[in-house]
C-alpha cells in the first residue's frame, strides 16, 4: 500500500474508531480545545494500534459490502439510506418498503459486525497499553491538528521506510 493511501487508511479508521468506541467521549471533547499534548510513547502506541487494526478494518469493510450488494441494495443507495436514516429523513428518502425492508436486513447484519469490530478494536488498544480515551484523544487530536497529525505521518513514514 502506498504511502498516500496509507494515510487516508488511517484518517478514515481513525475517524471510524472515534464514532465506534465512544461518541459520548468525543462529544465531550468537542467543546474542549484539541489535546495535542501527547508522549513519544502515546503516539507509536496509536500507530502500532492502528497498523493492527487496518487490515481487519479493511476485511470487515469489504465484508459489509459484499452483505449489503447480498441483500440486494447497491453500496451508493445503502449509504444514502443510511446518512437519510441519522437525519431523520429515512421516509423522505424512500417509500419503497421493500427497498426499506433490505436496508433494515443490511443494516441489521452490518450493525452486527460493527459491534464485533468494536469489541476487537477495544481489545487491541487495551492491549497496547492505551486507554480508550487516550486513544480517542488522539484520533480526534489527528483529524483537528496538523502539528499531531504531522508528527503522526512522521512515524508512519519512518516505520514504512523500515519494511
Amino acid at each position: 500500500m502506498t504511502y498516500l493511501k496509507e494515510l487516508k487508511v488511517i484518517s478514515l479508521f481513525s475517524v471510524l474508531m472515534i464514532c465506534m468506541v465512544g461518541l459520548p467521549v468525543m462529544a465531550q471533547q468537542a467543546s474542549l480545545e484539541v489535546n495535542e499534548d501527547f508522549t513519544d510513547e502515546e503516539y507509536q502506541k496509536f500507530v502500532k494500534i492502528n497498523t493492527e487494526i487496518i487490515p481487519v478494518q479493511q476485511e470487515v469493510q469489504g465484508k459489509m459490502m459484499k452483505v449489503i450488494q447480498e441483500e440486494g441494495l447497491d453500496i451508493k443507495r445503502f449509504q444514502e439510506l443510511a446518512q437519510a436514516q441519522q437525519t431523520g429523513g429515512l421516509k423522505d428518502a424512500s417509500s419503497n418498503a421493500e427497498e426499506l425492508a433490505k436496508f433494515n436486513k443490511a443494516g441489521q447484519r452490518v450493525m452486527k459486525m460493527q459491534k464485533e469490530v468494536q469489541t476487537l478494536v477495544q481489545e487491541v488498544i487495551t492491549n497496547n497499553e492505551l486507554s480508550l480515551q487516550k486513544f480517542q484523544e488522539i484520533s480526534l487530536a489527528y483529524n483537528q491538528s496538523d502539528k499531531v497529525r504531522k508528527k503522526i505521518d512522521d512515524l508512519i513514514k519512518k516505520e514504512m521506510e523500515k519494511e
